[in-house]
């Protein structure tokens, strides 16, 4: 039977007929909340989606009734009130839905309910209205939801039409009828008319009836608090018989307490509301609310209770009495109810839980009160029980027990029997008071207030006998007390634990009762009482005097007490004459004692001197006993206890006059500080506390500064770390309390501003941000000499760059610069331009020496001012610039860094005077161009030898080389070619100053020093100036003419180089450089080697070619041919005789010769003659710095011969003929040649040189070995160009290897030179991080190594192969290459590279391009990838020895990423070689015999298998080959397929022998393959098994070969050998007989490992 049988039917005949209300209609007689409402007719709905989201409502999922919302909020948004909004059906659907989808438990349901309601009431607006009467007590109801987020929907839509206060209440006003229906309807719910069973959990409807019943009373509640009396009179009827429901006040115990705070705050509702109503249901309330929920959990609403029930109680005492009837009937029973609700303590509620609970029983009724001395103690127990309770907050404790003493007090009061009463004070008051003494442990203690009022309300009791009296009690406390203190100095050795704990003790009793006096005091009435306890509190007072002056201070809890009787209860001392005498007598007297002040007491004797100075009229007496005390100290010897009494004596603004005075006292303040300075933490306490209370003299403070400044040591401050910090800690403590301290000695406030920067130098960041702000605390402190203090500044700042290197106050420029930047900051226009910058006298002074070095030969290879080098040198005589004077140039080189910083600032630099200006800029452009020249002298990745090895500041040194310090001069001198400009510079034009440069630029070249870099100078600086303003070329060759530097004389040549170079292209229409051009040219033509003209005029020639492009040289061929035939007609003996001129001459041809490529003759060959000349002239074995020019510009000249488009035939045949043997030859000579220092000539140089053996033919290379000691070169060209010789020819080696190999039956071995190089493997920990990331050449060249290893491996045989494993295998060559390799890669430390992220795709990980990474890539990757191409080719050839390694390596850590790194990048690839290489292999078997057939061959494209086949008699014999995901570091796995015409033991021992032919071949899944095709194709034709492996084909693929002659068996020999190796005999394994195994056995046992 369907179930849709059983469902009820909507029908419009059953809804009630509307009526008019207001503007709305009226509501269904029938229950909108249960179940069962019927569901409403859709069959009026026009949009089907509609209808199956309303069906859907009605489902009991409540994700299908979200979707549902979700479904009519988007029809709804789709239908707006302007477009005619929601139709009508829709609308009277969701009347009938909403009340039931707005309780349902889902809270998302519930939410989107209420918005979807607001939604409708927006599209249909009046048409919605006329139906909020149906809804309106499910949309309120939503408003008390205990869910905020619902609560929230529900008011939103409210409050989105009812905008004010007054809107409210009239809509409330309007809707009460409807309001209170549903209110009777939700209570008379139960969970089973609310929830079926059949698909809700009784939990579920529990929690839903529950909230609908919390929801009605919330309706209800707030009716009565909204709406006037005279409208709830309207509706009286309904009030009352909601309010007369019969579970409605038994809710009051409802384990739900939302539900109780509910009913709760409607009872104090109606009792001020509808009081008449209820006063007909006292009997009812009282059992809902004292009978049941007093004994019910009140967890959270305790507090509630308690206002309810006080409201109650003052309303119907008798719900306490006549109304409360329990199953006894005894009313006395109500109290007990009450009692059993304070057991249970606040219930977490708030402190204010106990003053209801005072309030309330403060208005029981008293007949129900205790009313003897058995149940008042019961009850003042229980009381006392719930404060002290496990669950009951410590913060309430204060209140809790004045709530507890209130309590007595009631109960008390109701009790006319006074000995009744003292048993009651004696048993539940006096303990406690005891407790509050001795600090009897406890969860909640007893607080002093609530003391006080629990010895008011004893006190007030005057009617009880004295031994049952307060006095009395008193009395015995404080007796109890001086016994217990007098005991307490007695209970141990003076150092001892107990003896600690004993005072500490006492002295918290002592706190405790003078708190409690004070306390007392407080209150005016109780003076009676505070009069009795202070007579009582002298008595401990002076019972503590006389402990203090026995015990000689001993015991400081006695010293304590009288420190606390006079802090917190001063007249129990001051208003007694006899009690303030022995108070002075004992500081006076007894304080200043040594062994007194020294004494355990000493802290609480100095408070109570400082005390007594508090007192009025004894400031003289307090200050002779300071002195008498001081005096005392300063006579023992000086240790950290005697600091710490200082301290205390020190620590009062009393003490600052008194102490300066003291002399005695000063000298130990002075070494108190330099105890500090060293780390004494009470020395330091001691000059912290005398500098906040001003105790030092104005002549100690000098020394003082002094010594903290002397700790001061920031050059060595890890060494000194604690020694600095310890100084910082007193300037910072200084800068706080006293800052005029640093600025009262000028030479002090110097030094100390000299630390501070330094400091600020320092790495160690906390540190420099301490001394930068102390730098700005003394600033601040001497703002009063501001400007005085500012141009001290600057002087320093003069001081300090002139001084000697490695001076120990020498600051950083960064420092210098910040230091100028600051005054000119403040200072404005108003201080000297000149005070900012070096002193140029000074600088020009230093520099001097320096540039009287003729540069390094090696920089004649550098272009565009190579011959300049030469022409500089032969002028110059001394030593090179690589050996500049450290003394001198350091100077200089700081005074330009400065300057370089400075100098940004135009304004400032235009108020110069020109003369001043233009010698700081001369010093400062030639400075920087020998920085720049001693730069490209280094190697890569070295410092100077007058530099620290410290990145940032070689940073500073490329910058300052890299010309842009004067770029804002350059900018501002747009007129530098005009020569009618005034003297001065006006309107920040530079014009003025750069003209002025260039003419002393000019002097120096023609004059020196340093004429060389004059011409560098000179050059980038017109070239700055045309690229910033452009070439006038109509002016251009006036301001040329009139420099008047064209010629080719030394000082002329080098002019013309400096002005033709920086002008460059610019000048190629130039009539002047045209006639220049061709004068030089014709010059040479007439020109000898030996004509001392000829270096000028070459250098001047190659000067004036720059300006023009090749084919565009302004001169006739004919002059040109004469010329270079000039040229080559010096070159005989030109390369061994004049180095220089032979550079400068193949400088000349490279441009020459192609201007005339279409001329025959011997030109060319005289060219290459001359080349090769060059390169043979080096004999010595060493390319020297100064051949190292004209072996470069050679390598060039012949680069642009080869490359040269269009040559002649003449050129062509030169270039093929005999030649290229010569060339080549010469050229790996040239790479053999040793290297003294690497720097950027000897870059560019071999560079050159690499590129031409790069297309060196491999059969003009006669010995490779050559080659091989080359990769272990620290030069990367060296390492370049013999790997890619080694690279392109090892392929057709190794074939001829395998060949040999073959033919001759012998071992393969990688080449010795090769091995050799494999020896010394690098150490990761040998390397930093930084050192890591440039590639260092000694790992370069062992990796590359590798890489020609793998080489040799692709283009071997299977036999050489194995050779090479073994070979590897043996010396264990490969661990250390995998252990570098992971420790670089990150895999040691478990954090491997991400080979996606660093762009080292597939292709990458198989092959590496050393030229592709040297020419695009950074070091860094190209390490990366030659490491990873590394791990891919181990993994490829010698996967034996990288499974070997990953087995046996012992760190856990590393084995798993290791795996994991080769299974997610390397196993992928490797699989999908393995089964291309199959799949190939399986393609090309040659075709079988007649009686053979072809393995058949299933490559899975998908998973890892391979399945191989061989077809008998129509049946498929199978093998099934497995390759694992981290293939190869896990071996394949054979399993057998399907098994034909075998025994299962050979077949076993076939899978076996084809798997280990493929573990033991390095993963080789052919050869195993090629085996088990062997076995199945001789075990056809009936060859005979091995009777030891049960295999035809053995693991080395031969077959058996060795018979027993006993037993006539087969055996493999390796087999055998096995067999006798693992026997110790030499037996047939089957019959025992010895086995005589031919001649060759002794080769085999050697090969196996046997014995003799």
């Amino acid at each position: 039977m369907s179930k849709r049988q059983f469902r009820t039917q909507a029908s419009s005949s059953r809804a009630a007929p509307a009526t008019a209300f207001g503007g709305f209609g009226s509501t269904s007689a029938r229950s909108s909340l249960s179940y069962v409402t019927e569901t409403p007719n859709l069959s009026k709905i026009s949009d089907p989606n509609v209808v199956v989201a309303f069906k859907n409502l009605s489902k009991a999922d409540s994700t299908t009734k979200t979707k549902a919302l979700e479904v009519l909020q988007e029809y709804v948004s789709h239908h707006p009130y302007e477009e005619g909004g929601t139709e009508d059906a829709v609308l009277l659907a969701w009347v009938k839905f909403y009340p039931r989808v707005s309780i349902n438990n889902n809270r998302r349901v519930r939410e989107q309910a209420h918005t979807l309601q607001l939604m409708l009431l927006k599209s249909a607006r009046k048409r919605m209205e006329k139906h909020i009467p149906d809804t309106v007590g499910s949309w309120l109801a939503g408003c008390y939801d205990r869910d905020g987020f619902v609560a929230r929907a529900a008011e939103n839509g409210i409050s989105s039409f009812l905008d004010t206060d007054a809107k409210v209440v009239a809509f409330w006003t309007r809707c009460q009828s409807q309001i209170l229906d549903y209110a009777e309807e939700a209570i008379n719910e139960t969970s089973e008319s609310l929830s079926d069973e059949r698909n809700t959990s009784a939990d579920d409807a529990q929690a839903l009836y529950l909230r609908v019943v919390g929801s009605s009373i919330s309706l209800v509640a707030n009716l009565l608090v909204k709406i006037n009396k005279k409208e709830v009179l309207k509706y009286q009827e309904k009030y009352e018989s909601f309010l007369q429901n019969k579970k409605l006040w038994g809710l009051a115990s409802s384990e739900d307490p939302f539900i109780r705070k509910t009913i709760d705050n409607l009872l104090i509702v109606s009792l001020e509301k509808q009081k008449e109503v209820l006063q007909t249901m006292v009997e009812r309330i009282s059992n809902g609310f004292i009978n049941k929920a007093l004994r019910a959990s009140q967890s959270t609403s305790s507090l509630q209770l308690l206002q309810a029930l006080s409201k109650l109680t003052v309303a119907f005492p008798e719900v306490w009495t006549s109304a409360y009837k329990d199953k006894d009937k005894d009313t006395g029973n109500s109290f007990k109810r009450l009692r059993a609700f304070i057991q249970k303590g606040s219930q977490g509620s708030s402190v204010e839980y106990w003053i209801l609970l005072q309030d309330l029983l403060s208005k029981l009724p008293p007949q129900i009160l205790p009313s003897d001395k058995v149940e008042a103690l019961e009850t003042l127990n229980t009381f006392r029980n719930s404060i002290e309770g496990r669950e009951e907050p410590r913060q309430h404790a204060d209140q809790a027990w004045l709530s507890y003493f209130a309590t007595v007090g009631v109960v008390t009061n109701n009790i006319e029997d006074s000995a009744v009463r003292a048993e009651i004070f004696r048993e539940a008051v006096y303990p406690i008071l005891e407790g509050y003494m001795i600090d009897e442990p406890g969860r909640s203690p007893v607080t002093a207030s609530a003391s006080v009022k629990a010895s008011s309300l004893w006190y007030l009791q005057k009617d009880l006998k004295p031994q049952d009296s307060l006095a009395f009690s008193l009395q015995k406390l404080v007796n109890a007390f001086i016994a217990r203190s007098l005991t307490s100095a007695h209970t141990g050795p003076e150092t001892s634990e107990s003896q600690k704990q004993a005072q500490r003790k006492i002295i918290a009793e002592g706190h405790r009762w003078f708190s409690l006096l004070a306390e007392v005091l407080k209150f005016e009435e109780l003076n009676d009482l505070a009069n009795l306890m202070i007579v009582y509190s002298r008595g401990i007072y002076n019972s503590a005097v006389k402990t203090i002056i026995g015990e000689e201070g001993k015991a400081y809890s006695a010293t304590a007490i009288v420190e606390i009787a006079l802090r917190l209860t001063p007249v129990v001392v001051c208003d007694s004459p006899e009690t303030l005498a022995s108070f002075k007598s004992l500081v006076t007297n007894d304080l200043p004692k040594p062994r007194m002040i020294m004494s355990a007491s000493s802290r609480h004797l100095v408070s109570l001197l400082f005390i007594l100075r508090s007192i009025p009229s004894q400031e003289d007496v307090f200050e002779e006993a300071w002195k008498s005390a001081i005096n005392s100290l300063l006579k023992i010897p000086t240790d950290s206890s005697t600091f710490k009494v200082f301290t205390a004596l020190l620590a009062n603004e009393a003490a600052s006059n008194l102490s300066q005075s003291f002399e005695g006292l000063q000298e130990l303040l002075l070494k108190a500080n330099t105890l500090a300075l060293q780390g004494d933490s009470d020395a330091r306490s001691l000059f912290e506390t005398a500098i906040t209370f001003d105790c030092y003299a104005g002549a100690t403070t000098g020394t003082l500064m002094s010594q903290i400044l002397q700790h001061c040591n920031s050059k060595d401050a890890e060494s000194h770390q604690a020694t600095l910090d310890n100084a910082l800690k007193s300037l910072e403590f200084i800068s706080v309390h006293k800052p005029g301290l640093l600025n009262d000695d000028s030479d002090n406030r110097i030094v100390l501003i000299t630390i501070l920067l330094e400091i600020t130098e320092i790495s160690d960041k906390p540190l420099a941000l301490r001394a930068m702000r102390l730098k700005i605390a003394v600033e601040k402190a001497g703002n009063a000499s501001e400007m005085a203090g500012q141009s001290s500044a600057l002087d320093l700042v003069r001081w300090n760059l002139e001084l000697e290197p490695h001076s120990p106050r020498m600051l950083l420029i960064e420092t210098l610069v910040q230091q100028a930047k600051s005054f000119q900051n403040v200072s404005g226009e108003t201080a000297s331009a000149a005070a900012f910058f070096p002193d140029a006298g000074k600088w020009s002074e230093v520099l001097e020496p320096s540039l009287s070095l003729p540069p390094t030969p090696a920089l004649g290879v550098m272009r565009p001012f190579a011959g300049s080098v030469f022409l500089a040198s032969n002028s110059s005589s001394g030593l090179s610039a690589t050996s500049v004077d450290p003394k001198t140039f350091l100077v200089a080189l700081r005074m330009a860094l400065y300057a370089s910083n400075i100098i940004d600032d135009i304004n400032l630099v235009l108020r110069l005077p020109k003369d001043l200006l233009v010698d700081i800029l001369h010093s400062l452009v030639l400075t920087t161009e020998l920085v720049s020249d001693q730069l490209d002298l280094l190697a890569d990745g070295e410092f100077p030898a007058w530099a620290t090895e410290d990145d940032d500041e070689m940073d500073e040194l490329r910058n300052l080389a890299s010309n842009a310090c004067m770029s804002s001069l350059i900018s501002r001198a747009k007129r530098w070619q005009d020569t009618s400009l005034a003297t001065e510079h006006r309107n920040g034009d530079s014009s003025i100053a750069i003209q002025a440069l260039v003419a002393k630029l000019s002097k120096t070249i023609e004059s020196g020093p340093g004429q060389y870099y004059a011409v560098k100078a000179l050059s980038h600086l017109v070239g700055n100036l045309v690229d910033t303003h452009g070439w006038d070329a109509v002016i251009g060759d006036t301001w040329i003419s009139g420099l008047e530097v064209l010629g080719s004389t030394v000082p002329k040549a080098l002019a013309t180089t400096a002005i033709l170079t920086g002008l460059g292209t610019n000048l190629e229409s130039s009539r002047v450089v045209n006639t220049f051009c061709n004068r030089l040219i014709s010059d040479v033509a007439g020109t000898s080697a030996t004509s001392d003209k000829a270096l000028g005029l070459l250098v001047s020639l190659n000067a004036a070619l720059v300006v023009y492009q090749e084919d565009e040289i302004p001169v006739t061929k004919n002059r040109i041919i004469f010329a270079v035939k000039q040229i080559l007609s010096w070159t005989e003996t030109l390369a061994s005789e004049n180095p220089q001129l032979s550079s400068e001459a193949c400088r000349a041809l490279q441009v020459l010769l192609p201007a005339m490529k279409d001329v025959y003759g011997t030109y060319w060959e005289s060219t290459l003659d001359f080349c090769i000349s060059i390169w043979r002239s080096s004999e010595d074995g060493e390319l020297s710095d100064e051949r190292l020019p004209m072996i470069g510009m050679s390598l060039k000249l012949y680069s642009i011969l080869r490359k040269l488009e269009d040559p002649n035939d003449d050129l062509q045949e030169a270039l093929s003929g005999d030649y290229p043997l010569q060339i080549s030859q010469c050229l790996i000579n040239l790479l053999k040649l040793r290297r003294s220092k690497d720097h950027q000539p000897l870059e560019f140089v071999d560079t050159l040189l690499l590129r031409q053996l790069r297309d060196i033919p491999l059969d003009l290379v006669k010995d490779l070995s050559e080659f091989y000691p080359l990769l272990a070169s620290e030069n990367r060209n060296l390492q370049s160009a013999a790997y890619d010789v080694l690279h392109r020819a090892l392929p057709a080696i190794q074939q001829q290897i395998s060949v040999d190999a073959a033919l001759e039956d012998k071992d393969a071995r990688l080449p010795d030179e090769l091995l050799s190089l494999l020896l010394d493997p690098p150490s990761f920990s040998a390397f930093s991080d930084e050192m890591l990331e440039g590639f260092p050449a000694s790992i370069r060249g062992y990796l590359l190594s590798w890489h020609l290893v793998y080489d040799s491996y692709a283009n071997a045989s299977f036999k050489v192969r194995n050779d090479y494993s073994e070979i590897l295998k043996s010396e264990n060559y490969i661990g250390p290459l995998l252990s570098f390799l992971f420790d670089v890669l990150g895999l040691s430390a478990g954090k491997a590279i991400n080979l996606d992220k660093t762009r080292l795709e597939r292709s990458a990980i198989q092959s590496y391009d050393m030229w592709a990474a040297i020419d695009s890539e950074s070091p860094k990757f190209d390490m990366r990838w030659l490491l990873v191409n590394v791990y891919y080719s181990s993994l490829k050839f010698t996967a034996n020895l990288v499974k070997s390694w990953w087995r046996d390596c012992r760190s856990k850590q590393t084995s798993i990423a290791v795996n994991n790194w080769t299974e997610e990048y390397f196993s992928p690839i490797l699989i999908h070689e393995a089964k291309e290489d199959v799949s190939k292999w399986a393609e090309e078997q040659e075709p079988a015999s007649d009686d053979e057939n072809n393995l058949v061959i299933k490559v899975s494209k998908n998973t890892p298998n391979i399945q191989a086949g061989y077809e008998i008699d129509d049946m498929m014999m199978q093998i099934n080959i497995v390759i694992p995901d981290n293939y190869p570091l896990q071996g394949v796995e054979v399993k057998g397929g399907n098994r034909v015409a075998v025994k299962e033991k050979t077949w076993n021992s076939w899978l076996m022998t084809t798997q280990g032919v493929m573990t033991f071949n390095n993963g080789s899944i052919i050869d195993g393959l090629t085996v088990f095709r062997r076995n199945v194709v001789a075990a056809l034709k009936g060859h005979t098994e091995c009777a030891i492996c049960y295999s035809i084909i053995s693991s080395d693929k031969k077959m058996p070969e060795k018979r027993c002659q006993t037993c006539k068996n087969l055996f493999h020999s390796s087999c055998l050998f096995k067999w006798f190796q693992s026997s110790n005999q030499s037996t047939c394994p089957l019959c025992r007989n010895p086995f005589n195994y031919g001649t060759d056995s002794a080769r085999k046992a050697r090969d196996y490992g046997a014995g003799p």
